[in-house]
């Protein structure tokens, strides 16, 4: 495995593991051929609910590529950006469909996603804490 797909896998597996802690059911797929690396399942008492999560591994703070096809997803896709640093401990941001389109470039040869500075404070309180209380509490 390159150090690419390494680095991919492992930011899959540390967001999957911060999802059970904050109490959520995830399941994760044999095959990763629709761009979505997680399932989450919440259920109450009248439904089951699914969020297909796509987990994106970034160093550094410049564009996020590699995101395609974002206005077919489904209106419980979650886009979870895992920020990896070496000198401080590593950031995780969620964004709703909605929310990646906002700063999405469809027509990109690369699917990117403009995310900088001021979008990352504006997202900052997205956590992965705050994801599992909004899906506990039915809010997404």
């Amino acid at each position: 495995m390159n150090a690419r797909m390494r680095g991919g896998k492992s930011s899959e597996l540390i967001v999957a593991g911060e999802l059970l802690r904050h109490g959520m059911d995830v399941y994760l797929p044999c095959v990763d051929d629709r761009a979505i690396d997680m399932l989450i399942r919440a259920e109450d008492h009248e439904r089951v609910r699914h969020y297909d999560v796509q987990v994106k591994s970034v160093r550094g703070y410049n564009r996020i590529v590699g995101l395609k096809d974002i206005d077919i997803k489904s209106s419980r896709y979650i886009l979870i950006l895992h920020y990896r640093h070496d000198e401080k401990a590593d950031e995780c941001i969620y964004l709703t469909k909605d929310q990646v389109l906002k700063h999405y470039l469809k027509d990109s040869k690369w699917g990117d996603l403009l995310f900088n500075k001021v979008e990352r404070e504006q997202y900052a309180a997205q956590t992965l804490a705050d994801l599992g209380q909004r899906i506990l509490r039915h809010e997404l």
